[in-house]
């Protein structure tokens, strides 16, 4: 019997449905093998969940309810400071280990995590860079743009949204002794996002689009990214929606689109057409972030692409970190009495300009114990930002983790340390930072910056963000006297890698 006709006989002995069977059953088993061998790897890491070692469903479950700070919150106090969270993922609340896994260290690379910030189909722009090479090397390209270095008027273009902001206030939102009518309150959640947005296109583009002087969400932009987030953002916590929803041809065919009249496509062809008329005339002097990634020859897709970051990146994380700053000042009596003390103190003795410098307002102690604390009580990003543990793996806090795990930040948890910030770490009290000894304030400081990465793999816009919060906090307490309007029913705020903080109404009257 040749071997065909045994191959034959085997097939008509065995029916196609038997083979299929047989195949599921294969399918089954591997899949089962690899299960186990995923959670023998990381076995000795208390998981946050029964459900965390084998399947990443209910992360996103969590990231998709709303409650993503809540629950992270929790995982430390119960499980110490390394939590199994996935089949490959531990996240941590430990600085150090941070500090170590970001350091400036080329054997650490970014996970594909951070694919979720690509909206461009073939360009990736310096968030969604992952190998620690390409990246430095991006970062050297651009560095210069976020610094200042090369934006010499970086400071004058956010006074000037700073004073029309001002300006919004004053005439449609603040009450006065003289004021007839009634007078509308001020939602925090919007005012907060327009100035975020005409700062960054002020800045990266030379062009404040105009959402302050309006008042009024231009293309939807606003709107479509809060109905956007929670997809996003739990994707963003998937592998395999990632691979399907942030891929190339995914993004041709349905993503955003330069040619959209609404939302966020609208918005990348108000940058796209910039971009363009700026190349077209070579037209020099303009001090901005465009100019400076020009000069860094950065092609016309490059300049999009990291247009479409500064955007995304620079507007909800920090308009988020003035809402929490300004809602506590506003909430908290004696914060309040304090903050207006010393502004008043500062104005009446001539040590601040008007507006205030950045430099200047970092050197008031009680503004920067404010603006400290205020990101601690609520980070303004809440992604789990993971690094790829190198071969041949490496140990932390006495544990193995072999090469592939992802090591994960929990800056929810990090925040309110007790071990980091006493025993009231719950509280917001920004004295803790002006009762301690330097090196100790400094310390705290340091902590609480790593919202905005470390090392390697610091957010660039760093110094941007700061400047806005010293500088606005000041001029908006300067200028006002700001109440909760409703006080029993404040605000409703989501978490989905951002928060989303909806009637947060205030009532504001002239300081006069």
């Amino acid at each position: 019997m040749t071997s065909n006709q045994i191959i034959d006989g085997f097939v008509l002995e065995f029916p196609i449905w038997s083979l299929f069977l047989l195949f599921i059953l294969l399918a089954i088993a591997a899949t089962g093998f690899a299960t186990i061998t995923s959670w023998w790897k990381l076995r000795h890491i208390p998981a946050a969940s029964f459900w965390a070692p084998f399947t990443r469903l209910w992360i996103a479950r969590i990231t998709f309810s709303g409650k993503q700070y809540w629950k992270h919150r929790e995982w430390h106090q119960k499980y110490g400071p390394l939590v199994r969270i996935g089949p490959q993922e531990v996240v941590t609340d430990s600085p150090a280990i941070l500090r170590q896994i970001n350091a400036i260290n080329p054997s650490y690379n970014r996970g594909t995590y951070y694919k979720a910030g690509r909206f461009n189909p073939y360009h990736d722009n310096l968030f969604t860079t992952i190998e620690a090479d390409a990246h430095s090397k991006a970062r050297a390209r651009s560095s210069a743009a976020y610094s200042g270095r090369e934006t010499p008027g970086l400071e004058q273009r956010i006074d000037e949204q700073i004073s029309t902001m001002m300006q919004l206030i004053r005439t449609k939102y603040a009450w006065s002794s003289a004021a007839k009518g009634d007078l509308q309150l001020l939602d925090l959640g919007h005012i907060t996002n327009f100035f975020a947005t005409d700062v960054i296109s002020r800045i990266g583009f030379g062009y404040a689009i105009g959402y302050l002087q309006d008042d009024k969400d231009h293309y939807d932009f606003l709107g479509s990214i809060k109905r956007l987030w929670p997809y996003m953002s739990t994707i963003a916590d998937l592998p395999w929606a990632r691979a399907i929803f942030f891929s190339p041809l995914f993004l041709t065919l349905f993503g955003p689109k330069p040619t959209d009249r609404h939302g966020f496509g609208a918005l990348m062809g108000v940058a796209a057409q910039l971009i363009r008329e700026r190349m077209d005339s070579r037209e020099g002097g303009q001090g901005d972030m465009l100019e400076s990634l020009l000069n860094r020859n950065f092609s016309e897709e490059e300049c999009e692409s990291e247009g479409l970051l500064i955007l995304l990146a620079g507007v909800e994380s920090t308009a988020c970190a003035l809402r929490t700053i300004w809602t506590h000042v506003i909430t908290s009596p004696r914060v309040y009495s304090g903050l207006k003390s010393e502004i008043d103190d500062a104005t009446r003795n001539a040590r601040v300009s008007t507006p205030i410098t950045y430099a200047e307002g970092t050197q008031l102690s009680y503004l920067r114990a404010v603006v400290y604390e205020g990101i601690r009580m609520r980070p303004p990003l809440l992604g789990l930002f993971p690094k790829v543990v190198p071969s041949p793996g490496a140990w932390f806090e006495g544990h193995f983790f072999p090469a592939g795990t992802l090591l994960c930040a929990n800056l929810s948890a990090l925040l309110q340390s007790p071990e980091l910030f006493g025993r009231d770490a719950q509280c917001f009290r920004p004295e803790r930072f002006t009762e301690l000894p330097d090196e100790q304030r400094k310390e705290m400081e340091r902590n609480i910056e790593l919202v905005f990465g470390h090392g390697q793999w610091m957010c660039a816009g760093k110094n941007i963000a700061f400047m806005e919060m010293f500088k606005t906090t000041f001029e908006l307490f300067r200028n006002f006297d700001v109440e909760i309007a409703f006080p029993f029913t404040p605000c409703k705020t989501e978490s989905y890698g951002v928060f989303l903080d909806s009637q947060l109404f205030v009532r504001v009257c002239l300081n006069i």
